[in-house]
């Protein structure tokens, strides 16, 4: 399908994943409250061995409508850049550890913070792994993207005050996931070719 003159892919493995992600947030967000809080990462519990759940389940409730629209925005912007990266299943394979990377981020590098909900971690982690991809193929615009993400990890690390509400603990370590699962990707290419 051609729109605004760019090719938008329309098969089923180029759209099937991404939109079930979409999906899967946006249920989740229609879940009752109680049931919201459940998911969310308590990092004392966390801690003390309970819940582990949470260090998955964390990364997939929201916060508001609003937290979800932004995080869904991401996904969308991300699956435009990068559609070659996200056809079929495969590539999703690693999200998980991107998710889990994330949140042990967040609770080892971030006490102040009780409760985490979002999936902007794991979005961090996908621009990353998806641009370094880019590059290590030599498509330059991932140059461009990769360094915007870690560029806004650093300036978060350095500059936001600890009172800020945004996540960027969980923010490197998604990113971090991301750049890890991506040179693993590129070397287990190389000894399968």
């Amino acid at each position: 399908m051609q729109v605004l003159g760019f090719q938008i892919p329309t098969s089923r493995d180029a759209i099937a994943p991404t939109l079930s992600v979409m999906a899967i947030l946006t249920l989740i967000m229609l879940l009752p409250g109680t049931w919201q809080d459940a998911l969310k990462l308590n990092r004392h519990a966390v801690l003390e061995g309970q819940y582990l759940w949470q260090l998955i389940t964390g990364q997939l409730v929201h916060h508001s409508w609003s937290h979800l629209a932004l995080n869904l925005l991401g996904l969308m912007v991300c699956w435009a850049l990068f559609i070659d990266h996200q056809r079929g299943w495969q590539r999703w394979l690693g999200v998980p550890v991107i998710m889990l990377s994330s949140s042990l981020a967040q609770i080892f590098f971030d006490p102040d913070v009780r409760f985490y909900a979002g999936f902007s971690g794991t979005l961090y982690g996908l621009f990353a792994y998806c641009a370094l991809i880019d590059v290590i193929n030599k498509r330059w615009l991932g140059v461009l993207i990769l360094a915007g993400v870690i560029g806004k990890v650093i300036f978060d690390l350095i500059y936001l005050p600890e009172l800020s509400g945004l996540a960027f603990a969980a923010h490197t370590g998604g990113v971090v996931a991301g750049l890890v699962l991506a040179f693993l990707c590129k070397i287990l290419t190389l000894n399968h070719s």
